[in-house]
C-alpha cells in the first residue's frame, strides 16, 4: 500500500511518501515539504498548498491519504489559518478521488510511539529507526515537520493492520 502521511500548516506542510510492504516493512518514496512565504496574500498561499499537495498525488499515485487533525491550538488566528490549509488540502485529495483518514496527535504518537503521551524527540527517533531516515546536521531544519508527516503515514499503516 502507497500511503501519503500529511502535516498540514500554512508556512510548511510536511509530506511523507511511503510504501507498506507487509506487516512493519516500511519504503520511504519521497519526503519534502510545501513552503510558502509570509509575504504572500493569504489566498496565494492557499492557491500554493493546494497545487503542491496536487503535484505530490499526481506524481506518487498514492492509494491513501492520512492527514494530522487539528487538535489543540492555543492562538485562534492560528487555529483558522491551519484550518484552511487543512480545507485546500483536503479539496485536493478529493478532487483525486482518494480517501482521506484524519489522526489526532495522540493517536500518532500511540500507534508510532506505543504511548499518546511519547515526545517530540521519542517521536522522531521512533520514524529514523523505522524508516532509515535522518535528519540533516547544523541547524533547525523542517525535518520535524516530514517526520510528523512520515508519522501520520506509519500511524495509518499500523492502524490499517490492526483493522483487518
Amino acid at each position: 500500500m502507497k500511503i501519503l502521511g500529511i502535516d498540514p500548516g500554512t508556512a510548511t506542510t510536511g509530506f511523507g511518501v511511503i510504501h507498506v510492504n507487509g506487516h512493519e516493512q516500511y519504503q520511504v518514496l519521497d519526503l519534502g515539504l510545501v513552503e510558502t512565504s509570509k509575504d504572500q496574500p493569504h489566498g496565494q498561499r492557499l492557491q500554493h498548498i493546494y497545487d503542491g499537495v496536487s503535484k505530490i498525488i499526481e506524481m506518487h499515485q498514492p492509494e491513501v491519504v492520512a492527514i494530522e487533525r487539528l487538535f489543540f491550538a492555543t492562538n485562534a488566528l492560528t487555529a483558522i489559518a491551519v484550518g484552511q490549509a487543512i480545507g485546500v488540502i483536503k479539496l485536493a485529495i478529493h478532487k483525486h478521488n482518494l480517501p482521506v483518514f484524519d489522526y489526532t496527535p495522540m493517536q500518532v504518537k500511540l500507534y508510532v510511539g506505543g504511548s499518546g503521551k511519547a515526545d517530540k524527540k521519542q517521536m522522531k527517533m521512533m520514524v529514523t529507526k523505522l524508516l532509515k531516515v535522518k535528519a540533516k546536521k547544523g541547524r533547525k531544519s523542517h525535518f520535524d515537520d516530514t517526520a510528523d508527516a512520515l508519522a501520520i503515514a506509519i500511524c495509518h499503516a499500523r492502524k490499517s493492520i490492526m483493522v483487518k
